[in-house]
């Protein structure tokens, strides 16, 4: 389990364009003891592979990135002290055999399984009634729901009231209702 040092080969680059430089665990204590290079600052980022056998890697970063590092270490730490009979685990390291990450697991509360279901066989169920309407019916229907024309409109289009054009609608909708329900 090997740790990677890697610092800007430029110290005043700010993080903007940077070229790595990788040092031994000796050059790195020797770089970080010098008072010289005490505005420079590292974080320690550990190993991905549960076997650590990738090793860590500390790197230079810029303070900002520092200081949320520190930030983010001492909230993790705060939290594993509070409560010392809990571990805390990451959902993303709990991979399955079939590449999916413990957050894909997770439920999604956006998602209404049941619901979506209803609505598709719903839809399927319309569809399915739509089939039994004639020509005129499904232009009727187009008329009014696609293109939001008043009944009226309509009325004036076919030449007749608004009443008997709302009449035709109802027994359309009816028709519609006994085969989906």
């Amino acid at each position: 389990m090997k740790t990677t040092y890697l610092v800007w080969k430029d110290p005043n680059c700010n993080g903007v364009n940077v070229e790595w430089q990788n040092l031994s665990r000796a050059k790195f204590l020797t770089l970080v003891k010098d008072p010289a290079n005490s505005g420079r600052y590292f974080i320690k980022l550990w190993s991905t592979n549960e076997d650590g056998s990738d090793g860590a890697i500390v790197m230079e970063a810029t303070e900002e990135v520092y200081k949320d590092w520190r930030k983010e270490k001492r909230h993790t730490q705060h939290l594993r002290d509070s409560d010392p009979g809990y571990t805390l685990v990451s959902y993303h390291q709990m991979e399955t055999e079939d590449g999916c990450y413990g957050e894909e697991l997770l439920p999604d509360p956006d998602c209404d399984v049941e619901d979506s279901s209803i609505h598709e066989i719903l839809l399927e169920s319309l569809a399915a009634a739509k089939s039994t309407l004639s020509v005129n019916e499904l232009w009727l229907l187009d008329k009014i729901y696609r293109e939001e024309k008043s009944l009226s409109e309509i009325g004036e289009l076919l030449g007749m009231s608004k009443v008997a054009v709302f009449k035709r609608l109802n027994k359309i909708l009816a028709k519609l209702k006994n085969h989906i329900f």
